[in-house]
């Protein structure tokens, strides 16, 4: 009891702890932000006040402000070490900020606290698995489970790690026994009806997930794991779109609910509701692999080809690609002159794309010194004849390549030549079969009549076949035409289907030798110079037979692949040989052949119109498109295997320095940056230990403004590899060499944006630079119109990132723009900042924004010499060059800044 009679707490006296109760039963009532007001007002009337930290910390969370509330808790910790819950709640925040092994410190430290706590057990299982260590994972989930054999978390937990271990029955079964405890648990129903779906187990999926529905009916999730079951069981295109529909009623940004509702109205033929809900999904998630191949798909399929090549690009951040992205070592072709230049042109995906796409490989070598074309190894030999094309010669996938300047994917060339409908090199034929095996098939083929070459049976169990093979049966309409004679082409899946043809129905079968060998295709190409007529699903044999100029016949489903465009009987592709048979409602093959067969009929009787496909339409009009951003490179890149080792000069004007963080390449007229890492290994490298002093090991930066790496290389080892940078640097020049050095130095922790970074989404101009003249190309300023190269534009906002460290910006002029669109992402994450300002900054106004968004600010003026320096250089070429910028960091954090004066809004 004080002297005045009044009851104290720590200080505190009884009307301000009484305060701090009324806060609390505000907060417990539900009203959040409310209670968010009150504990700040109490803490900045009374300082020592810590007992309001931790629920001021509590309610942060709630509001999803993670970054604040794990500053907020950890203020408290110090204050409350052995709190255990503060302790959790902290733990909490890190691991959503993506700090997985800082929270699974604090979740320890709480289970040193309570060892018999199941939940802070769960916890810490999380965090090992956010680490990617499912093994500590799954022991402490089976730990809590040996005392507490109900427990949710645990059981469900569990059961995620199993199916995606690949032990997907042992989760189903866990999954189960979470349902057996806790009949309602939606989340187990939701995830347990996915993998029922993919185990065959459909009918149960759908039951399970219609319950779930209608248990939770607010759960997105639910909803669109309902419509992929429907869509995957029966092909009920209508009911799966009515669920993704709910989805996206529930959360109208939801990236899967809108995806699958694209995707969905594809299969259906309805292309402008489809369009509609992609550029939807683009707009929210710009950065998302998934909703950029669905556009792909879609605008390809529309003949709008420019747009969708665009999109095309991002095939290469899927998961499970047939042939991964590897690192070439050398730049990227973008459509500069390569008349001096050797470039490889690699090999991806499958064996029809392949054959759809060598066609470029003549308009490559028309503009480049000498192609290397690198082909799958059962392909060689088909391509032998490509020889014939002057300055080409062959390499074989997953052996070491010749030496090469520049490198692009075989399926990018018509994204860098813009290729549209009316410019798709056609020389049919562009493939040719071996006249010795011609002539040696000539006689083994059964004699006369109207022969047909066959294929009907794609790869079975890829999600692309879906739909768009047929039974073999459905070709006896064609077999029962007078005088036809059917010739399997078929090899490998559906050939059993050859055992129970219906009845009267006859196929030809070539032998167990018929393309034995090595080399596929080889003998298909030969028998189908015998073949009156090719008849193929829609497989690489189409493809083939379209290159060799064969007549080829394709029946698709309602909704095939881009490749065959929509409302088409011909392909741009193949003109002139190959026809198209679309079916009109989905899954109805029998009119599909029955029409075929009349057409076989009428062909066979002389009627030679019937073997052309009609006339194409006239070109649409060209058609302007939102821009389109490149995307980041994945974070790891196995290095091609080449002959030998690449000259040290990769390129004319390029160099390379010893530098403070490992050889870094560099334009030889650079006076500045590229004069400093030669002369001293290194660059302002004040600014760059500023920002590395706020970083920790798996912070995520984002470094707008990132001109060769010379600061993102010391930003990506502050983080180390479990952190990421995300680099731009909108100079096509300037970002090949950033990607130089991060290849050269193994950094796969940064994913470079060719792109600008701006106040909202759209694009600018990069004046034309000639790089070989004497210049500072880290002073180039972009403009709206004008000369110059246009390049797209992005907000930070629209990277959508989890966390964010640290915002630093040196744009020549754009800070405040990057500002002006970095917004959102600086109110939930909270980020350090540290922005260029000077001569062509509006310094006033940026101040002023960044202390309205609960910033303080501190003016950093450096040196570029650095006395210092990695090659310990005593003479300064930089005497009078200094850089200027600005550090500011979130008004509730408690730092100590040295050396630095602070802005206040009175000085700024």
């Amino acid at each position: 009891m004080a002297g005045d009679g009044t009851v104290q707490k720590a200080g505190v006296n009884q009307k301000v702890l009484a305060e701090l109760n009324a806060a609390k039963q505000v907060h417990i009532a539900g009203n959040i932000a409310e209670a968010e007001s009150r504990y700040r007002t109490l803490l900045a009337r009374n300082p020592t006040l810590h007992d309001a930290l931790h629920p001021l910390g509590i309610a942060l969370q709630q509001l999803g402000r993670h970054a604040e509330a794990e500053t907020i808790i950890a203020r408290w910790l110090s204050h409350a070490p052995q709190d255990a819950d503060a302790l959790v709640n902290h733990g909490n925040s890190l691991l959503a900020l993506g700090r997985a092994s800082e929270a699974a410190g604090a979740y320890q430290r709480a289970l040193s606290l309570r060892p018999q706590s199941p939940e802070i057990r769960c916890f810490l299982a999380n965090a090992f698995y956010a680490q990617g260590d499912a093994a500590g994972a799954e022991e402490n989930y089976r730990l809590v489970l040996k005392e507490h054999p109900g427990a949710a978390m645990a059981l469900f937990n569990l059961a995620n790690i199993l199916c995606d271990t690949g032990r997907a029955d042992d989760g189903i079964a866990v999954y189960e026994e979470a349902l057996r405890h806790h009949p309602g648990m939606v989340e187990a129903m939701v995830n347990l009806g996915n993998q029922l779906s993919k185990r065959g187990r459909g009918e149960e999926a759908i039951t399970l997930l219609r319950k779930a529905t209608q248990l939770r009916p607010d759960l997105a999730e639910a909803h669109i794991n309902l419509g992929s079951a429907l869509y995957d069981v029966h092909n009920d295109l209508e009911g799966a779109a009515s669920s993704f529909r709910e989805a996206v009623r529930l959360v109208p940004t939801h990236p899967d609910g809108l995806n699958n509702l694209a995707n969905t109205y594809m299969n259906m033929g309805r292309a402008a509701d489809a369009e509609e809900i992609v550029r939807r999904a683009l707009r929210h998630h710009p950065l998302s692999p998934s909703i950029h191949g669905t556009a792909a798909g879609l605008f390809l399929g529309a003949g709008k080809l420019e747009e969708g090549w665009a999109h095309f690009e991002w095939r290469w951040l899927r998961p499970n690609l047939p042939v991964p992205l590897r690192d070439f070592g050398k730049p990227e072709w973008q459509g500069e002159d390569i008349s001096t230049k050797t470039i490889l042109l690699h090999h991806e995906q499958g064996l029809g794309d392949s054959i759809q796409f060598v066609r470029f490989v003549a308009d490559v070598a028309a503009r480049a010194r000498q192609v290397i074309l690198e082909v799958p190894p059962n392909l060689r030999a088909l391509y032998g004849c490509l020889l014939k094309i002057e300055g080409v010669t062959l390499a074989t996938y997953g052996e070491p390549v010749p030496p090469f300047d520049v490198h692009l994917a075989i399926m990018s060339v018509p994204f860098v030549l813009g290729t549209t409908l009316a410019t798709i090199p056609a020389p049919i034929p562009y493939l040719f079969a071996d006249p010795q095996r011609v002539e040696m098939w000539r006689d083994r083929l059964p004699p006369g009549g109207f022969r047909i070459g066959i294929v009907w049976q794609g790869k079975a169990g890829v999600g692309i076949d879906r739909g768009r093979s047929y039974g073999l049966h459905h070709l006896a309409a064609v077999a029962r035409v007078p005088g036809v004679t059917l010739v399997s082409l078929q090899k490998g899946y559906g050939l059993d289907q050859l055992e129970n043809l219906p009845d009267g129905m006859r196929v030809e079968t070539l032998g167990p030798d018929f393309d034995a060998g090595a080399d596929a295709f080889l003998d298909t190409a030969a028998v189908m110079q015998h073949m009156d007529l090719i008849i193929s699903s829609d497989t690489s044999v189409a493809h083939l037979a379209g290159a060799l100029g064969r007549p080829v016949w394709v029946p698709l489903k309602l909704s095939p692949d881009w490749r065959w465009l929509t409302d088409r009987e011909d392909s741009p592709w193949y003109p002139h040989t190959m026809r198209l048979f679309r079916q009109r409602q989905p899954g109805d093959w029998p009119q599909v052949f029955d029409r075929l067969a009349a057409e076989v009929a009428a062909l066979k009787d002389g009627d030679r119109s019937r073997l052309l496909p009609p006339p194409p339409p006239g070109p649409a009009p060209a058609e302007t498109y939102p821009p389109v951003s490149r995307p980041p490179l994945p974070r790891y890149m196995p290095p091609v295997l080449l002959k030998q080792a690449p000259e040290e000069q990769v390129s004319a004007g390029l160099r390379q320095a010893a530098t403070r963080t490992g050889p870094m390449w560099y334009l030889g007229t650079d006076q500045f940056i590229g004069r400093s890492l030669e002369l001293y290994g290194e660059w302002s490298v004040e600014e760059a230990l500023v920002c590395q002093s706020v970083l920790r090991p798996g912070d995520i930066v984002v470094e707008a403004g990132a001109n060769i790496g010379a600061h993102t290389l010391l930003l990506a080892n502050a983080v180390g590899p479990q952190g990421h940078v995300h680099a731009f640097e909108p100079q096509k020049r300037i970002s090949d060499v950033l990607t130089l050095n991060l290849q050269a130095n193994k950094n796969s922790n940064v994913s470079v944006h060719p792109v600008a970074v701006g106040a909202e989404i759209g694009t600018l101009y990069v004046p034309r630079t000639d790089y070989d003249q004497r210049g500072n190309f880290g002073g180039i300023s972009l403009h709206h119109a004008g000369d110059g190269d246009q390049v797209d534009v992005v907000t930070i906002d629209s990277l959508n990132v989890p966390h964010l460290r640290l915002l630093k910006a040196d744009v020549e002029g754009m800070e405040m723009a990057v500002l002006d669109g970095a917004v959102g992402t600086i109110q939930r994450c909270r980020p350090f900042l540290y922005f260029e300002y000077g001569a062509n900054v509006d310094t006033a106004r940026m101040l002023e924004k960044i202390h309205s968004l609960g910033y303080r600010c501190w003016r950093h003026k450096s040196l570029i010499y650095n006395p210092d320096n990695f090659k310990k250089n005593p003479d300064n070429l930089f005497p009078k060059v200094v850089s200027l910028n600005i550090f500011c960091a979130p008004a509730e954090i408690e730092i100590v800044v040295v050396g630095m004066p602070e802005i206040t809004p009175k000085t700024s």
